[in-house]
């Protein structure tokens, strides 16, 4: 039987004691130390020179700066579980990015956008998910300090932190701590922190060349990174840069989702209406173009266009093609350059000068698919409404006629002051740090200034009683492909600029001997912070809000600044020998404009050691997430969506795998949505416990964990297709499974159909249909999460044979559930349709060195998911390797050949999925097979 919340809070005296066993009990476990490591002197404030005295003495000696304190300890382990992946992990396990890396944890088991995602907000970026919660839910730091947001809103509505341009090269590593540890860090830290260590100390000059591919073609890469170290008396400068270049991966060229004729449902390709005229209104039909029309356009989209048909009330013939879903990216053309120094200056024995700096660039380039076209109006010629719709192939405007391109610029410097107080055992870090990004996004539209709707449809001539515009078009003209050099007549260039920046002036002091208790020191640590941020976000031209750019989709535009102070401490008791409490708290006060939010939250912690290859470990913490910036500033923004009218499409008896037949399916709706600076916080409560144990010689180590976490007060923005397939649940009384039921007078309907303004019935081209989608970001949801997480390593030498390690991670998600209103149903998120994440994951790695030689292989298994319709869970597993073989030619060279998904394995096939690409993105990719030649070159270690 699981524990449930409340009853956790009364088990964590006990259980807190349990946890942390695995790695804090072994001061010497097998893993690699973080790289903020500083030689710590405790001064004996008793004249004591006894042996007994020395040799405690000298265990006070060996301390460090771990990821989730504020004081320096001795054992890496505390009572809160922390995963580090060091870079040899990285380039070992096959990954090519920081992004591979952290994805491939067991506990990143949640559905993401990446740049699979090319009709999304942020292809450009990338981010994880830990405990399948929001991204915005992990706080993310480099080198121990916070990072600036991403300027552009994630899902719509999101600001979540960048990992695509943290260079891999330059990582020293990355430390995971799982857990709300606002009390430390503050803001967005529910979920847990992601600290990534950049290299800040090396030892003469490193090169690396590397060249990769892909099997199944595309995304050919190259990549140089150089770093280097020097020291000249008292100054120490250490760097590094990193250059790479990538090619993208096009949907057609993996043969599995090249084409509509791909759909495994079995109920027959429908191509897409590349050319289409519609009658509109109460008559509506598709207008038949007839066979001879369609033959002399064959030759587009690879030669598969062809008169095509759609079963259906209100549908027809048309030219089509199966194709034209090929032309989309999966993975971003891109070119990056990243560099990085760290300078030190030692004034003395007890105080340096610092500068810490990373610069990065890049310019993903990615592709969402062929330009499109539709325009709905009265036809004076015909005396009817009509809707006419283009889709341009490759063969008329060029494969790179939608490029979108995103710039991007970041920085991270932080300069500051640090060392020990005297002949005290109070040390002090004292430093400002800035960081900022930097994005213009830039797009071809064609849409422009209504030049494409003049070339179809000739002059308006005038606006009809209903609203509709009135033309008289040659027919003729809707049937012949476009000229690239029409097409460029039409186009111009949609330009938006966006930024976010974040700065703090910080000072922290700790000591590890504040005073002494019978059982040992007590450890002290306090921290003062004063940050400011600043938010600029838009997606598309201000023009788009004027109507040039008739083609902007889902536009975001925000802008503001807040400010925020901070203090806390943490204390490290030792109650008994065996056990020691660990408490911290802090409290952080944001001002803006319109609001303002203040926040004390705190964490408790023990770890208990019965013996010294046991630690038993747990915590209980609070946690906060203050509301996004583009939550807040976001001024009425609006564009036009493709979506569904859920509620028509039901009425006639349509369903999720007969939507594509429904004549409201994929129509163009408007959106509309605002800020809100009434936000409260997002308030989270965590608790974990297990334990960490050991062998005596620390070859063989062992961790169990239990978390849970509670989120309240989430802020919740509904999307489009989310309100509509809500409003026909409302309406009809049910959900389309009939699984839950719903009352039309319930909070969340009520609320639901304020937010979707339909057309009167009377209208004659869509009587009754949605003309708005409106809503805005509200304090209402609450969230719980619970999980087992476990980690076990052996270490093996021999003789003859070299050393072998192996590592197994898991991570099973034991409970996920929903609620978006007080009153309102309960949903499972590890269940049907709504479950859209891994509910278990589990990694293993062999490493074997002998000799010059070192070989890796890891996998992992991504457990069964639901299927596209919600009816099973038989989609997976999705089980995958990574190999490396790396061998040593000279003692300055070495080479090594890494193969990323060694069998090349696809998406695991889901025969309801009828939406292509088939398969759910934000668990699987079809990037396939990638192979990886690298030479390495060390002068002067």
């Amino acid at each position: 039987m699981k524990p449930t919340f409340a009853g956790a809070c009364t088990l964590s005296l006990l259980a807190l004691s349990i946890t942390r066993a695995f790695a804090g009990g072994v001061d010497a476990a097998p893993v690699d130390p973080p790289a903020q490591t500083q030689a710590a002197s405790s001064q004996d404030t008793h004249a004591d020179d006894s042996d007994a005295a020395k040799q405690e003495k000298a265990k006070k000696l060996e301390v460090m700066q771990v990821t989730g304190s504020l004081i320096p300890r001795a054992q890496i382990e505390g009572p809160s579980p922390v995963t580090t992946i060091t870079a040899k992990d990285i380039d070992r396990q096959g990954f090519a990015d920081t992004f591979e890396a952290l994805r491939a944890l067991p506990i990143a088991n949640g559905s993401v956008q990446d740049p699979q995602f090319t009709g999304g907000y942020t292809p450009g970026a990338k981010t994880i998910s830990l405990f399948g919660l929001s991204p915005s839910f992990t706080l993310t730091l480099l080198n121990g300090r916070p990072m600036a947001s991403y300027p552009l809103a994630y899902n719509g509505n999101n600001n979540i932190t960048d990992i695509a341009n943290i260079p891999v090269g330059l990582i020293d590593h990355i430390d995971v701590l799982t857990g709300g540890q606002s009390s430390i860090y503050g803001s967005a830290a529910i979920a847990g922190v992601v600290n990534i260590v950049l290299k800040d100390h090396i030892e003469g000059t490193h090169v690396s060349l590397r060249y990769g591919d892909y099997s199944d073609g595309g995304g050919a890469s190259k990549r140089l990174q150089v770093s280097s170290g020097h020291q000249w008396g008292d100054f120490e400068l250490s760097g590094g840069i990193q250059l790479s270049k990538e090619n993208p991966i096009w949907a057609y060229q993996r043969s599995y989702i090249d084409s509509y004729d791909d759909d495994p449902t079995g109920k027959g390709a429908v191509n897409s209406r590349t050319f289409l005229r519609m009658a509109a209104g109460d008559n509506a039909h598709y207008i038949d173009p007839g066979a001879a029309t369609c033959a002399p356009l064959s030759y587009l989209y690879h030669g598969s266009t062809s008169y095509s048909y759609r079963a259906g009330s209100s549908l027809g013939y048309y030219c089509g093609s199966p194709e034209n879903v090929s032309f989309a990216t999966l993975a971003n053309q891109s070119t990056d350059a990243n560099g990085s120094l760290f300078a030190r200056y030692h004034i003395n024995d007890s105080t340096e000068l610092y500068a810490d700096m990373l610069y990065s660039f890049s310019n993903p380039t990615y592709v969402g698919g062929s330009p499109f076209w539709n325009q709905t109006f009265y036809n004076q010629a015909s005396g009817q409404y009509e809707e006419w719709q283009r889709i341009f192939a490759p063969e008329e405007v060029g494969a790179d006629a939608t490029d979108q391109h995103v710039f991007t610029r970041s920085y991270n410097v932080s300069l500051g002051v640090r060392g020990s107080i005297g002949s005290s055992s109070w040390d002090y870090d004292a430093y400002y740090n800035r960081s900022q990004s930097n994005v213009v996004r830039k797009s071809t539209d064609f849409l422009a200034n209504n030049g494409i709707d003049n070339y179809y449809l000739g002059p308006q001539l005038g606006t009809d009683a209903n609203g509709y515009p009135i033309y008289a078009p040659n027919l003729d003209r809707l049937y012949q492909p476009l000229t690239q050099a029409q097409y460029n007549q039409f186009t111009a260039t949609n330009r938006a600029s966006s930024m976010s920046w974040t700065q703090n002036e910080t000072i922290t002091t700790n000591t590890t001997s504040l005073f002494t208790l019978p059982a040992g020191d007590v450890g002290f640590a306090a921290i003062v912070q004063n940050s400011n941020e600043r938010f600029d976000n838009r997606s598309a031209s201000p023009l788009a809000d004027e109507g040039y750019f008739r083609g902007v989709t889902g536009s975001t535009a925000a802008a503001g600044k807040r400010s925020q102070y901070a203090f806390g401490g943490e204390m490290r008791v030792p109650l008994l020998e065996t056990l020691t409490a660990n408490v911290s708290g802090r409290y952080d006060k944001y001002s803006y404009a319109g609001g303002g939010n203040g926040k004390a939250t705190y964490k408790l912690g023990l770890e208990y050691r019965p013996i010294d290859t046991l630690l038993l470990r747990g915590s209980y913490a609070t946690a906060f997430r203050a509301p996004d910036m583009f939550y807040l500033f976001s001024s009425r923004s609006s564009g036009y969506s493709q979506s569904t009218d859920y509620y028509k499409c039901r009425q006639q008896g349509y369903n999720s795998q007969t939507y594509d037949n429904c004549a409201q399916a994929g129509t163009s709706m408007l959106a509309v949505s605002s800020g809100n600076t009434g936000l409260k916080d997002i308030t989270a409560k965590s608790f974990t416990y297990g334990f960490v144990w050991s062998t005596p010689d620390n070859n063989l180590s062992w961790s169990v964990d239990y978390n849970a976490i509670r989120i309240s007060n989430e802020v919740v923005t509904l999307g489009n297709d989310e309100i509509l397939e809500q409003e026909a649940d409302c309406r009809l009384g049910t959900s389309e499974n009939g699984q839950t039921a719903y009352d039309i007078n319930s909070p969340t309907c009520r609320e639901v159909l304020g937010e979707v303004k339909r057309l009167p019935s009377t209208d004659p081209v869509n009587p009754g249909g949605v003309q708005e989608v409106d809503t805005y970001p509200i304090n209402v949801a609450s969230e719980y999460q619970t999980g087992i997480q476990s980690t076990l390593n052996y270490h093996l030498t021999t003789a003859s044979l070299g050393s072998f390690q192996f590592g197994l991670d898991y991570y099973d998600e034991l409970k996920h559930t929903y609620q978006e209103k007080t009153g309102d149903p309960t949903i499972n998120y590890l269940c049907c349709a709504n479950s859209d994440e891994f509910k278990s994951r589990v990694s293993g790695t062999v490493t074997w060195n002998i000799g010059k030689w070192s070989s890796t292989l890891f996998g992992i298994r991504n457990g069964r998911t639901w299927n596209a319709i919600g009816t099973e869970k038989n989609i997976g597993p999705w089980i995958t390797f990574n190999g490396s073989v790396n061998y040593k030619v000279t003692p300055m060279t070495s080479i090594s050949l890494v193969v990323n998904n060694i069998a090349n394995k696809r998406p695991p096939k889901d025969i309801t999925n009828g939406n292509w690409p088939y398969y759910d993105e934000g668990d699987y990719n079809a990037l396939g097979r990638a192979l990886y030649l690298e030479v390495g070159f060390d002068f002067g270690k």
